[in-house]
């Protein structure tokens, strides 16, 4: 529990959010043209006004994302032209303004503008063809949910004397890229990381994190990461990192030093032909805490992780959006030490284990532009569509080598009232000596209210859903409930632990219109309940669990930082070693909404 956090990054924020809300609310002269003939990009940018003055205010329109550009079908793409709009407009105004105080030089002067040619490495349509408008919409959605990109239009203009031919004008607006956070954990042990999200403009992230603990020895640990977005067009992304600080890929419940590599290339639409991923790791316990050598699990492993798949169906008709995904992948987990201790279920996590998994995927899936889902005005992609797999393949896990199968449906719904809803319906399970062992299945559905506008106020509800359970449990892990699938912030014990499980998360946020220095505020309001039952048992004679609660969110749009959440919780009924009530302080969340076309095929995750 956090009591007092990122102070430094508070500071930053108001510094960095009173210089982009400034900028928007003060309009200063602006000189007359000297030149009567107006170049193209004023011209579109007249035209985005004019679209803009129809729709003044925060006005929350609920459109398919292609709707823009099905009138262009079919014409061919003549030019595209990159365009970038300054901390001092909106995406929807071209108007430039200008600002000039010591606080915006400051800020401007840090940041610099992302590059032309990372934006076009990032494009996945080019001149001389005609004009798709799903591919268009696909890229506009992608722009946006890269991390240095606050938001991205692309706009359509014809081009006088030839009706045949249009030119493509990609508009995009950068967050402030700098960052840093300073956090206490405890008395004794203070965090802090600063990065840069879009070094020099060229799409590269790096990062220093450090944390100065007085319990540890060495008091100081650090990690240095660095990743470049879509290598030379390529759209693949690459990251490096070194980490004392058990934030790499760890499996096991030391403190871990890890070393590793990770290259990924997603599905960035229907149309690419290609998707994958590689991640290489070393990682080794580190007794920086001075546990006894009696207690302390001394251990290290390697591991890899390879994947890759081919989409079927690129070429089908505009209007035909069936895809089928053909996908493989290969783990292993290799441990070159072991910990001495072989007690429980923790034994589970210190066995070499190898995978290979292949997949075959049906999907229909499109998007909805929308806003205050998890953000706070910028522009959100909402998915709706069927996507079908069905996975096979083979494990070797403690000893036991044993075939594998399962199959997943998830359907998302988007009404045109703006309700929307996903759900999903998930089975597998292994095969030893002509039975079944460790079959999970997992059903769950999570609706979205509309967004209910009262008094000036935005409401959104959600409500979600799920079940779980094992059957003939062998080597898997129980099913517990102090997880995103049962209560935040729950201490579970053997007490908690089962083979069915059920719970819901009902939540209602409230978007108010004042501002701070740039920050929007949501407070909220939650209730969780969970049920276990231990195997054997029946599940609705268990008695429930519940987590009440709420709490205040804020960001500014304008900025890398993530949300900042404080949140209180009231358990009524515990376990022995929790309290009934808790704070916790989170900074730079990354919520928002799923919108993946296909992921590395992998195994039901269920805790």
């Amino acid at each position: 529990m956090r009591f007092w956090t990122i102070s430094v990054l508070t500071c930053l924020l108001i510094l960095l959010g009173a210089t982009t809300t400034y900028a928007q609310k003060v309009k200063p002269k602006v000189k007359k043209e000297t030149s009567q003939k107006k170049t193209l990009t004023q011209k579109v940018s007249g035209r985005v006004m004019k679209l803009v003055r129809q729709h003044r205010g925060d006005t929350i329109v609920d459109q398919k994302s292609e709707s823009g550009f099905r009138q262009y079908q079919g014409k061919t793409i003549r030019k595209i032209i990159v365009n970038h709009i300054g901390f001092e407009r909106n995406i929807s105004d071209t108007t430039k303004y200008r600002v000039v105080n010591t606080v915006t030089r400051v800020a401007n002067s840090l940041h610099t503008d992302t590059k032309e040619q990372v934006i076009r490495n990032n494009l996945f349509f080019r001149p001389n063809r005609p004009l798709d408008p799903y591919k268009l919409a696909d890229n506009e959605r992608y722009l946006r949910d890269l991390p240095f990109i606050l938001d991205a239009r692309i706009v359509v203009k014809p081009v006088r004397g030839n009706r045949d031919m249009v030119d493509v004008i990609v508009y995009t607006r950068d967050v402030f890229s700098i960052g840093g956070s300073l956090s206490a954990k405890s008395k004794s042990s203070v965090q802090y990381r600063i990065y840069d999200a879009n070094l020099a403009g060229w799409g590269q992230r790096t990062e220093y994190r450090s944390v100065i603990d007085i319990d540890r020895d060495p008091k100081f640990g650090h990690q240095f990461l660095y990743s470049k977005n879509s290598i030379k067009g390529s759209l693949i992304n690459a990251t490096i990192s070194y980490t004392q600080l058990n934030t790499g890929a760890s499996y096991g419940l030391e403190n871990e030093n890890a070393l590793f590599l990770k290259l990924d290339r997603p599905l960035v639409s229907p149309y690419s032909r290609w998707a994958g991923g590689l991640e290489l790791s070393r990682n080794w316990s580190t007794n920086v805490y001075k546990v006894a050598e009696t207690d302390f699990r001394n251990y290290s492993y390697y591991v890899k992780d390879l994947w890759v798949g081919y989409n079927i169906g690129i070429k089908n008709r505009v209007e035909n959006r069936n895809r089928h995904f053909v996908g493989i992948r290969t783990f292993g987990q290799s441990f070159g030490h072991v910990p001495e201790q072989r007690t429980g279920e923790d034994t589970l996590l210190y066995r070499n284990q190898q995978f290979v998994l292949g997949q075959f995927t049906f999907y229909n899936q499109n998007f909805y532009r929308t806003k205050y889902v998890y953000g706070f005005g910028r522009t959100e992609d909402v998915p709706y569509g069927t996507r079908m797999s069905i996975l096979f393949g083979q494990t070797k896990q403690m000893g036991l080598i044993r075939p594998y199968a399962g199959a997943e449906i998830e359907k998302s719904v988007f009404h045109k009232s703006g309700d929307f809803m996903q759900y999903a319906l998930r089975v597998g399970g292994f095969k030893h000596d002509k039975e079944l062992q460790d079959v999970v299945m997992l059903a769950s559905a999570n609706l979205f209210s509309r967004l209910m506008l009262w008094k000036g106020l935005k409401i959104r509800q959600s409500i979600g859903a799920s079940y779980t359970t094992i059957l003939n449990r062998n080597i898997s892990l129980p099913l517990r409930i102090d997880n995103e699938m049962g209560i935040d912030r729950f201490k579970s014990d053997s007490t908690t632990w089962g083979t069915q499980r059920l719970s819901m998360h009902l939540e209602t946020v409230i978007y108010i219109r004042p501002t701070l220095f740039g920050f929007n505020f949501a407070p909220f309001a939650f209730t969780d309940v969970a049920m276990v039952a231990p195997e054997r048992e029946v599940l609705i004679k268990q008695k429930p669990y519940f987590g009440i609660g709420g709490g205040l969110r804020t960001r500014n749009e304008n900025l890398i930082f993530g949300t900042i959440e404080l949140r209180m919780f009231y358990f009524p009924r515990v376990t022995e070693d929790l309290s009934k009530f808790r704070i916790s302080v989170s900074s730079n969340l990354r919520v928002k909404f799923s919108s993946s076309f296909i992921k590395a095929p992998s195994f039901i995750s269920y805790n």
